[in-house]
Parts: structure tokens; C-alpha cells; sequence
């Protein structure tokens, strides 16, 4: 990973907007709930886009994340099938799938694309955001179970012998995954947040902090 990247986003759907003449990339940022919702996905929209990506040079892509949106590790594979080159930064909010399985799931794509994946580990910011997935944590528990969840991450890409972990917010037994990372020593984690519990998380856990 270079000191500097070239990074854009991509969107799974575009939408006209013929009122104003344009047409917008749809993915993450919610809906407006008077607005028609959007058809779905549109896979060749998504290897177009992350082709011309591909073709103007940039690193990678942001892919986003938010209660209404699409899988980002789904489109994160289609969009890595379609292209050669291109990474692939997926955003990803704890509270809702176990880190193990997340581990998982990270180093499989990142085995399958030949290490073209990150990780970009949100906490959250809007109470009724989080609510929408079932989510009632406060602000800094949020950032607390952000920090256990990229500390577990870390440890199932690493550990070599089965592990325990009992926290405020997980707790297992004997974990170990068979599916190590394509990158050494894992999937870069990328962090962000402006409050001082975020500062500290991220520079405890992550390997770049989004500013």
C-alpha cells in the first residue's frame, strides 16, 4: 500500500433526474421516503463504473454503506470479476455480523481477488441510522465495540492456534479460521471520526485514518 492512493466511489444504479437534467450514482446516503425507490442494482452499471475507475488510474473505490443499501462484499466481488487491477475499499459497520464470520468473509474475497480488498470499519454516526438496522448502542459504545471488533479481525487473520475472547461486547471460544488473508499480514483496516474516543480507537487499531 502506497503512502498516497487515488481512491473514488462507485454506485450500483443510476437514476435520472429529470427535473435537473442529471443523472445520479446511487449508494449509500439513504432515501428520501417521498422519493420513488430506486429500481435495484444494476450490474453492468457497476462494472462500468468500476471500470472507467480502472481506466483513469485510481487505486481503488470506496464501496458505502447505510441500513437501505446493497451488500457491499457482493459488490465488492462482482465489481473484482469485471475488472483486473482495481482495490477495493468496503465500508462495513460492527454490531450486526459476528467479527469472526466478518474475518471470514473479508479474507475469502481477499483469496479470491488476489488481495484487492480493505476494509473500512464505520461506527456510525446518526442514532436513527443505526436504529433502522435494530441498533440502540450509544456514541461511544459504538466507537468501544468498533475497537473490540478490529481487534478481533486482526487476531482471526493472525492467530495460528484456536483463541478466546470475552469483552464488553464479544465473547467466543476456541476460535480459528482455516482461510488466512491473501495480504501480509492482513486486510488494511481503515478507520474514521472527528470525536477524541474515535481518535484513540483508530490509532490503536487501524492501519489509515480517514480524515
Amino acid at each position: 500500500m502506497s503512502d498516497v492512493e487515488i481512491m473514488g466511489m462507485i454506485g450500483v444504479n443510476q437514476e435520472r433526474d429529470a427535473s435537473r437534467g442529471v443523472t445520479v450514482s446511487l449508494f449509500g446516503g439513504g432515501i428520501n421516503p417521498a422519493d420513488e425507490i430506486p429500481a435495484g442494482i444494476d450490474p453492468e452499471y457497476i462494472a462500468e463504473f468500476s471500470q472507467a475507475h480502472e481506466n483513469s488510474d485510481f487505486d481503488k473505490v470506496l464501496i458505502g454503506y447505510s441500513s437501505a443499501t446493497a451488500d457491499g462484499f457482493g459488490v465488492a466481488g462482482y465489481a473484482a470479476s469485471r475488472t483486473d487491477k482495481l482495490g477495493f475499499l468496503i465500508a462495513h459497520r460492527p454490531g450486526f455480523v459476528a467479527p469472526t464470520v466478518t474475518a471470514r468473509q473479508a479474507a475469502t474475497l481477499d483469496q479470491l481477488t488476489g488481495g484487492r480488498i480493505s476494509m473500512h470499519i464505520i461506527s456510525g454516526g446518526s442514532d436513527l441510522e443505526q436504529r433502522r438496522d435494530g441498533d440502540w448502542a450509544d456514541h461511544d459504545a459504538r466507537y468501544r465495540r468498533s475497537d473490540e471488533f478490529m481487534e478481533i479481525l486482526r487476531r482471526v487473520w493472525t492467530e495460528t492456534t484456536p483463541f478466546d475472547y470475552d469483552g464488553e461486547f464479544y465473547r467466543f471460544e476456541q476460535n480459528l479460521s482455516e482461510v488466512r488473508t491473501y495480504q501480509k499480514p492482513h486486510v488494511p483496516l481503515y478507520f474514521g471520526g472527528a470525536s477524541e474516543v474515535a481518535k484513540e480507537v483508530g490509532a490503536r487499531r487501524a492501519d489509515v485514518y480517514a480524515l
